[in-house]
């Protein structure tokens, strides 16, 4: 805990933020989780974002960085940094002055906000919840027309701040409001240069249906996967790769032995 303070109250990563959290390298990750997502995302929900020029929340913002991630794909005008440390939401403002950012806690019992958005988008933050799917029933409420997760995967060792772990027998294909997943892909952050993650993230994406429906999208525009089948091709390919230069190496070995060889006889 932060001074003392629960973990997962404003007290809490108001202090974080005050304190530590660019020192321990939050603000790199929220660029990295952010690139990861968005790098993972359908190309043809990228191009709806921009043609209906969709509004998008980043819920659990922290200190902004990862906003500014979405700003380079989308209009700075079309996203929105909610979080609910005060701490937080001023250094994000401060940082990126052409991003809205909103101090709310959408999960205060007795207080009601009525903003929703286009898009509800949340990297890294329903792990931090004993009951992450409570949280996600109210991140369904905000948002109209999808809501967009990344998260830790299969993650076994999990440090203090993170109390639920994801696996693919826990995560519900359905939710309220006729949203549905039609988009889950894998990503082994073992594998990437540079990464500042141990493990695997999975990034969902759920669509309300009747405007997934008015998309008119193919089997094509879908994609439900388990595992890091990027990844594990990749890999596969630079094993033949490798295998392949060794096979040439030994062949010109041999050629060379023989024409040796050759000029003794």
């Amino acid at each position: 805990m932060s001074g003392g303070y629960q973990i997962n109250s404003e007290d809490y990563w108001n202090g974080r933020f005050l304190t530590n959290w660019r020192r321990e390298g939050g603000a790199e990750q929220s660029v990295f989780f952010a690139q990861i997502a968005i790098e993972n995302l359908p190309s043809w929900l990228i191009g709806q974002m921009r043609r209906e020029f969709l509004i998008v929340a980043d819920w659990g913002c922290a200190q902004g960085d990862g906003t500014s991630v979405w700003s380079r794909y989308l209009n700075p005008q079309q996203i929105v940094g909610v979080d609910f440390s005060a701490v937080g939401i001023d250094l994000a403002r401060e940082r990126y002055p052409s991003i809205r950012f909103v101090r709310e806690n959408w999960l205060e019992t007795n207080t009601e906000y009525n903003d929703s958005y286009d898009i509800v988008f949340s990297s890294n933050v329903l792990e931090h919840f004993q009951n992450p799917y409570k949280v996600l029933e109210v991140l369904v409420d905000h948002a109209k027309k999808a809501v967009i997760l990344l998260l830790p995967y299969r993650e076994l060792n999990r440090c203090d701040e993170h109390f639920f772990s994801f696996f693919s027998d826990s995560i519900p294909l359905v939710l309220k409001k006729g949203f549905r997943l039609i988009w889950s892909r894998v990503v082994d952050c073992k594998r990437l240069p540079n990464t500042l993650w141990p493990g695997e993230q999975i990034l969902l994406v759920y669509a309300e249906s009747s405007w997934v429906d008015s998309l008119k999208l193919s089997l094509n525009d879908c994609e439900i996967g388990k595992n890091d089948t990027v990844s594990e091709i990749t890999g596969l390919t630079q094993a033949v790769t490798e295998r392949e230069a060794q096979i040439a190496g030994l062949t010109q070995a041999v050629t060379e032995r023989e024409a040796q060889i050759a000029g003794l006889t």
